[in-house]
């Protein structure tokens, strides 16, 4: 894999992507109340591995963690999270990425298993920081396994959505980013 440059396309794809991330996460979604807890159903995982398949490792995995943690920035309730919510999303995106670009042939099956490992990385991500906050707030076996369910079934149908949709839109927008020369230098 080749060293990416950091210029002002990079910056500009960061940020162009960061905003999709945030407004499809914000204002795209069906919250789902968990106890004291919380968990939703949006699309903005979708944008976050398209991100990945578009710009690769670094910048996928950047344009995922910025875009969310500003999403949670903005909820008071969310906004100690922010930094988890940065992990796990930049491993989302840069997993994305990597797995995308190995070897020199771009196939259809390669952009869905990426895409498919990067949401399970994620899911995997986000269920272990929900169990160590239910193990902190001293939650009964019960309770615990029942907040798990609940965030693990939103979860498995965000991964879905978002399998499903980023690799569509990266088959219906990369060859017209490409032709029309934007991002030409990042673009994967």
């Amino acid at each position: 894999m080749k060293k990416q440059k950091i210029n002002s396309q990079t910056i500009a794809a960061i940020g162009v992507m960061a905003a999709l991330v945030f407004i499809t996460t914000k204002f795209m979604r069906i919250p789902i109340p968990v106890g004291a807890g919380k968990t939703q159903i949006h699309v903005g995982n979708s944008m976050c591995i398209l991100s990945g398949l578009l710009f690769g490792p670094v910048t996928g995995g950047l344009s995922a963690g910025i875009g969310t943690a500003l999403v949670d920035l903005m909820d008071p309730r969310w906004a100690p999270e922010f930094w988890i919510s940065f992990i796990n999303k930049f491993v989302m995106g840069f997993t994305v990425g990597t797995i995308a670009n190995l070897g020199k042939n771009r196939t259809v099956v390669k952009d869905i298993a990426a895409s498919i490992a990067g949401a399970a990385a994620y899911v995997v991500l986000y269920l272990l920081k929900s169990y160590i906050q239910q193990v902190i707030l001293g939650s009964s076996a019960e309770a615990t396994m029942a907040v798990l369910i609940t965030k693990g079934t939103t979860s498995g149908i965000n991964a879905i959505i978002a399998v499903v949709v980023a690799v569509a839109l990266y088959k219906a927008i990369a060859p017209t980013l490409k032709s029309a020369n934007i991002f030409r230098d990042i673009l994967k």
